[in-house]
């Protein structure tokens, strides 16, 4: 069974490592990529530019997405990826700091599989990243893919 392959969609470094500690202490082997932006995180599941080596930048699990993000933001990246056929079943789970209903709801209606609030506390956080077992997919290797 392979580590959790997880695409952080997140132009903070520092959310980056906490979200990995997080997924230490709860016991979830996971493998993270990081991108900045929705463009970027476009051209990752694509297979595009630097990210056309699936050995090095595997196609995720599921994706970890921020909202507020430069240039193509959180929103108009998962509208994309929903259009997408092939993304269309990708696990997404928004993590923002806006607890905004009105952010939450729009982000559910554009296909997000989870809306969440970046807990404040360590050990809840912790206990979120537990959650993300489930989107492991055991014997089945998409490591070639490319969309």
């Amino acid at each position: 069974m392979h580590p959790l392959r997880i695409l952080h969609v997140e132009d903070s470094e520092q959310d980056l490592i906490l979200l990995g500690r997080a997924c230490d202490a709860a016991g979830l082997p996971a493998q993270f990529q990081r991108v900045g932006d929705g463009v970027q995180a476009v051209a990752y599941l694509r297979g595009e530019g630097e990210f056309s080596d699936r050995r090095t930048y595997p196609f995720p699990d599921l994706i970890v997405l921020d909202l507020n993000l430069p240039g193509m933001g959180g929103l108009d990246f998962l509208k994309w990826l929903r259009n997408e056929s092939k993304h269309r079943s990708l696990p997404v789970l928004v993590f923002t700091v806006s607890g905004s209903v009105e952010d939450k709801a729009r982000s559910l209606a554009a296909g997000a599989t989870g809306y969440f609030v970046k807990p404040a506390d360590f050990e809840a956080f912790v206990r979120l990243t537990e959650s993300f077992k489930q989107f492991r997919r055991d014997g089945e290797d998409k490591n070639n893919e490319v969309t």
